[in-house]
């Protein structure tokens, strides 16, 4: 006879967590497949301070962009007649965080970008010194439909207790 042990609630759910979709994603998220991309940039340092997101799609357009976040012409290469970039800036931050597109989802008539921002461990000694400003840079394949972007939250990460 095999003993069964009891799942503890936390562990379940945990499990029911990570196995559920995410609950502030809109409804259409859920149903429609993501459209692939691949990350250009990401990090925790930019000159763009303020918060935004921006759809690129044009070679000049990039290299403005690419030149008030790093401060420099020299620009990953990106062929607009194939692809559009696109980047979410989260602004300034006095603890570590992170900003993450996490799924581009094309609907009838628009792109849609799910991204999160988000800290990456509390603070351990009130607020830093050093100002941060998390980016994320993608490219995906061209389209010529609008884009919004859709902030999600990301759910805390639990702990159970030993």
């Amino acid at each position: 006879m095999v003993k069964m042990r009891r799942a503890s609630v936390p562990a379940l759910f945990l499990a029911l967590l990570a196995i559920s979709p995410c609950a502030t994603a809109p409804s259409s998220a859920q149903s429609v497949p993501s459209i692939p991309f691949a990350t250009i940039a990401a990090g925790a340092e930019s000159r763009i301070r303020q918060p935004g997101q921006f759809v690129i799609r044009s070679w000049a357009a990039w290299q403005s962009l690419w030149r008030r976040h790093s401060g420099t012409n020299s620009a990953p290469r990106v062929d607009f007649a194939r692809d559009i970039v696109i980047a979410v800036f989260a602004g300034e931050f006095t603890e570590p965080a992170t900003v993450a597109i996490a799924r581009i989802i094309r609907e009838p008539d628009r792109l849609v970008v799910l991204y999160s921002v988000s800290p990456t461990r509390p603070p351990l000694d009130g607020p830093n010194l050093l100002l941060i400003a998390p980016f994320h840079m993608v490219r995906m394949v061209h389209s010529a439909l609008p884009v919004v972007f859709s902030r999600v939250k990301t759910p805390p990460v639990l702990v159970p207790r030993p």
